[in-house]
């Protein structure tokens, strides 16, 4: 019979001290990490939800193109781009609820998995980031993709934002922050 190492010992140790941080006194879940996995639950769902994948089949359409190797494509419903189909997402219409306590639960769910074809739409992943950007943040779609190009600019270093600022004709007083920085592409975008 095989012994358990020191080594394997230490590891199951690590581990449930790792488990138990994650639990109340009494070995319970709080409501919040409860509700974090019940998310996640209803979310691993709907990867495999027959009304998503059928309203995605319904909407791809054969690539003929002999110059690609791609069999489908579907097309963005808001920007109206054709893409392949690892490309977009089934976005829901109507936002879904927030699920912050116990609750909330039911009306989560509902809001994800009791939709219609009619509660669905098909979004590339910019466009859908765009319009989660701009449910959450209560702006026009259009703002909020300009502020999701602020948001990708301001991923570059601060060198390379400084030397596109400054080509575009800004001084190094009015960029010399990360705000100043923000501010000037928001002007940038709005031209």
């Amino acid at each position: 019979m095989t012994k358990p190492t020191s080594s394997d010992i230490k590891k199951r140790k690590d581990k449930l001290d790792k488990m138990l941080k994650g639990l109340n006194e009494d070995g319970s879940m709080s409501e919040k990490k409860l509700c974090t996995q019940l998310r996640s639950a209803v979310r691993k769902v709907w990867m495999h939800h027959p009304v998503k994948l059928s309203y995605l089949y319904k909407k791809t359409y054969p690539d003929m193109d002999d110059s690609t190797r791609t069999k489908w494509k579907i097309d963005c419903e808001i920007c109206g781009e054709s893409f392949k189909l690892n490309e977009v997402q089934v976005d829901h219409i109507k936002g879904e609820h927030s699920l912050l306590s116990l609750n909330d639960v039911v009306p989560f769910a509902k809001s994800i998995l009791g939709v219609t074809h009619d509660d669905l739409q098909i979004a590339c992943v910019p466009c859908h980031e765009s319009l989660t950007y701009a449910e959450r943040y209560n702006m026009s779609l259009e703002d909020a993709r300009k502020e999701k190009g602020v948001i990708a600019k301001l991923k570059q270093t601060v060198a390379a934002q400084k030397k596109e600022l400054k080509k575009a004709g800004y001084k190094e007083k009015d960029i010399s922050n990360e705000e100043k920085r923000r501010l000037a592409y928001r002007e940038l975008l709005n031209k």
